[in-house]
């Protein structure tokens, strides 16, 4: 759409099927390798009073494909750019907030959902914008990896939902995630199915009963 707002990350966005004064805000991190396109797919399970808006990574692999920070694929298994997920976290916060504004959106009922490297960005977002209501980790990264300093604790509940045959994040990551989040004190919900690295219905069912359960 071309009368979209400019934010600091590009973005497709889809309106509420409802209309309201202010809608709530559910924002879409796609994973490793993909774009702003992918996750679209679940818009329509979401609410009908939601606001859908889905970024684009800022790093570029190739087109068509971009990601988060880029990883190093080593001898000693795979490595994180840190610095450059502290400045995707940077340009995420700025546009995340500006899209809150531009869509008129209800600032105190906005949710996070990424999948696979998006998760874990989803979960460091958590811990830089304590406005945010909730937050969903989908085959993700565990977010306290992403950081060369100790992360704050977010502020709002977190679902976090693995597969116990993930091919590409194991569900050891998933544990992690959860462990350390409940270390910390965050309401967790933990949901884990015996399913690859993918999203499928029974994820879409918990991720559609945690955010309507907060609105």
């Amino acid at each position: 759409m071309s009368d979209m707002p400019e934010f600091a990350l590009r973005h497709e966005s889809t309106p509420p099927r409802i209309d309201s004064a202010q809608p709530a805000l559910i924002v879409l991190l796609h994973g490793y390798g993909s774009n702003e396109e992918d996750l679209l797919q679940l818009a329509p399970y979401f609410p009908d009073q939601c606001r859908i808006v889905s970024f684009r990574a800022p790093f570029l692999l190739m087109p068509g494909a971009n990601c988060w920070y880029e990883l190093d694929f080593g001898s000693n298994g795979i490595r994180a750019d840190i610095g450059q997920a502290q400045q995707s976290l940077t340009v995420l916060s700025e546009s995340i907030n500006a899209a809150i504004v531009a869509y008129a959106t209800d600032p105190g009922r906005t949710f996070v959902v990424g999948f696979s490297q998006g998760g874990g960005m989803a979960g460091l977002v958590a811990t830089h914008l304590p406005q945010l209501r909730g937050v969903a980790i989908l085959s993700g990264i565990n977010p306290f990896t992403l950081a060369t300093t100790e992360l704050p604790a977010p502020q709002c509940d977190v679902l976090v939902v693995h597969g116990s045959f993930d091919e590409v994040v194991p569900v050891t990551v998933g544990h992690s995630t959860r462990d350390q989040l409940q270390e910390r004190g965050v309401a967790v919900t933990y949901a884990e199915y015996p399913i690859g690295h993918t999203v499928d219905l029974r994820v879409i069912a918990s991720l559609t009963r945690f955010i309507g359960e907060r609105l």
